[in-house]
């Protein structure tokens, strides 16, 4: 990739599904515990929504330009 707005944007998405895997591992770790599980359940399901509003943002920006190519 050579749009330098794409890439930010692929960056952001791979950031965002990093955290995402993190917190829904921690997620996971936490069943039975009441008050941390529900806390950790708010985080992850906003690192959900950041991870789904980076995709669309990329998604948008491909879509402008009609290509999924090399440059922009």
């Amino acid at each position: 990739m050579n749009c330098s707005i794409a890439i930010n944007l692929f960056e952001n998405l791979a950031s965002a599904t990093n955290e995402y895997f993190d917190a829904t591992d921690k997620l996971a770790n936490l069943v039975g515990q009441h008050e941390e599980f529900a806390k950790e359940k708010r985080h992850a399901e906003s690192m959900r929504e950041r991870c789904r509003a980076a995709r669309l943002a990329l998604d948008l920006h491909w879509s402008e330009h009609g290509r999924r190519e090399t440059s922009c």
